[in-house]
């Protein structure tokens, strides 16, 4: 986090991301709240998805949602 956070310039967007996929959460709420969001995405229908695509999928989803991007836009 160290090194993003001091390339943060020359990266600016992988900064970011880097700081969102690297950084742990210090409460349970955040992760109750992941637990919630990873069973939309992994459903009856949707449970043979390939763990990366999933982490992908989620990613993604986080990522927009931090740069005010969301499916009802």
């Amino acid at each position: 986090l160290l090194w993003w956070q001091a390339h943060q310039q020359e990266f600016p967007k992988l900064s970011l991301m880097a700081r969102d996929y690297l950084c742990i959460q210090a409460t349970s709420v955040a992760c109750e709240q992941l637990f919630s969001v990873a069973a939309n995405t992994i459903t009856k229908t949707q449970n043979r998805l390939d763990p990366e695509t999933v982490r992908a999928t989620l990613c993604t989803k986080s990522w927009l949602e931090k740069e005010g991007i969301s499916k009802n836009h």
